[in-house]
């Protein structure tokens, strides 16, 4: 009977250590950053429709890198954009902050775009205007 009881005690404990085991979290990673300069062919679509929010005007600027070749004097390459659905997916991971989408919607902006992710997912981009 004794040993039943041990046995049950060290099997309660096996597993509620294995159930308090935290799982390994993959970390998000730093991927790299590219400038671009946000002109007025980056506020059209392609079909000449205005854009209104900053996240599409983004999006419009690597379609017209990748897919359309306008590029303005100070845009770079990318490795992360150059599909049709890696653009679209740029939605989601877009990060700017109201006041960096006030001066893009509004005018030509000279931008730094920092791209995270987690295994070979963008989980973040983020938006910054220098000076």
């Amino acid at each position: 009977m004794m040993r039943i009881k041990s046995l049950l005690i060290a099997v309660s404990i096996a597993i509620g250590l294995m159930a308090s085991a935290a799982p390994l979290q993959a970390q998000e990673q730093f991927w790299g950053t590219y400038m671009t300069y946000l002109g007025p062919e980056d506020r059209v679509n392609s079909r000449g429709v205005r854009l209104t929010s900053a996240e599409a005007i983004v999006q419009q600027d690597r379609a017209n890198m990748h897919r359309f070749g306008i590029r303005h004097a100070h845009d770079e390459r990318d490795p992360w954009f150059n599909t049709k659905e890696s653009r679209a997916a740029m939605g989601r991971a877009l990060r700017i902050p109201s006041y960096y989408a006030d001066i893009i919607t509004r005018q030509d902006a000279l931008v730094v775009v920092s791209v995270f992710g987690i295994g070979g997912r963008i989980t973040r981009i983020s938006i910054q205007i220098p000076g």
